[in-house]
């Protein structure tokens, strides 16, 4: 850092330069790790991760990566030395910055060893199990030989769920979903009446889906 003073370790442009600009979070803690281990009084930390400054700053920490670095500097503090945290915007016009960037690209693409931190929060791991297992039941659901008057009402299983929670539902009403009703088009099916067709018009099958068709017109 230009006038100041103490020793400046820039996390973006030197060690942990091929490690890709996602992992800024994982860069700063191991630059606050390296400080606490050196013997310098004051060491500036530059950073392109202003997220992972304001957690590991702020009062309280969950992320375990905050939480370490929060307690690195908690121990450098008590041996009466300083580290000072730095926000770097990215792409500004900072010397080296865009080529620093083109190896990170490369190293995202190009890099066979394990991540450097690969865990994740659990509410993100839950998340995607349901997306996918919403994803299979919608396919399953799609797909299906039953349930055609209920896929009328309620193409996707999603929005059946949202509206169906908020109904308290009845006879009727399930009745009318399903069309699993009294009408003749169902009572046909099951060979309680001799015609599927409405009285008044034989050209109609009687079902719940006509029904709603003539009360519209």
């Amino acid at each position: 850092m230009a006038g100041g003073k103490g020793k400046v370790v820039l996390d973006v442009l030197t060690q942990s330069l091929l490690h890709g600009i996602s992992g800024g979070d994982s860069r700063a803690a191991k630059s606050i790790r390296r400080v606490k281990n050196g013997k310098d009084g004051l060491v500036n930390t530059f950073s392109d991760s202003r997220s992972f400054l304001e957690v590991s700053t702020g009062q309280k920490t969950y992320h375990p990566l905050a939480h370490e670095a929060k307690r690195d500097v908690s121990e450098i503090v008590a041996e009466s030395r300083a580290v000072r945290l730095f926000w770097v915007r990215t792409h500004i016009g900072i010397a080296g910055n865009e080529h620093a960037d083109e190896f990170a690209r490369r190293a995202a693409l190009t890099k066979k060893t394990a991540a450097d931190y690969d865990r994740f929060p659990l509410s993100f791991a839950k998340r995607v199990i349901k997306a996918a297992s919403l994803e299979e039941w919608q396919e399953r659901y799609a797909e299906g030989s039953t349930g055609e008057v209920t896929k009328c009402f309620f193409p996707w299983m999603e929005q059946a769920y949202r509206v169906l929670k908020q109904l308290e539902i009845t006879c009727q009403i399930a009745q009318t979903l399903t069309g699993h009703d009294g009408l003749a088009h169902y009572l046909f099916t099951l060979k309680v009446m001799d015609s599927p067709y409405c009285a008044c018009d034989r050209a109609n099958e009687q079902d719940i889906l006509n029904g709603l068709r003539l009360f519209k017109t």
